[in-house]
């Protein structure tokens, strides 16, 4: 039988990954160290986070993308090459960065308004 208690439980672990996976949809523009524009066009369902990272003008596709709660991760190739990303979901801002650097060289990215591609 279900409790209270845990059905109340249960709504709340629904309503944060609802929450984390509509912040995080949508377009995302950053700027690396190294000055590289990077844009995030980025979509959360059930857990899973698909889309597409262009750096520098070139397209690579989302693939292994997940959402839980506050933190996704995905792959994407970059000159060629499979890399794998963390991310953190802030207030109006997500941090990504290549897990073989590590979070201490994270890019902040901004949501931009829909349809709008401009550079940051």
């Amino acid at each position: 039988m279900i409790t209270m208690r845990h059905a109340a439980a249960v709504v709340l672990v629904w309503a944060a990954m609802a929450h984390a996976q509509t912040a995080l949809t949508g377009t995302w523009h950053g700027r690396t160290p190294n000055g590289s524009d990077v844009v995030l066009e980025l979509t959360a369902t059930d857990g899973a986070l698909t889309g597409t990272l262009t750096r520098d003008g070139r397209p690579s596709e989302v693939t292994n993308g997940k959402v839980a709660k506050d933190t996704f991760t995905f792959n994407a190739l970059l000159d060629d090459e499979p890399e794998a990303f963390t991310g953190h979901i802030g207030t109006g801002e997500i941090t990504v960065w290549l897990d073989r650097q590590g979070s201490s060289k994270a890019v902040t990215f901004t949501r931009t308004a829909q349809g709008d591609r401009q550079r940051p």
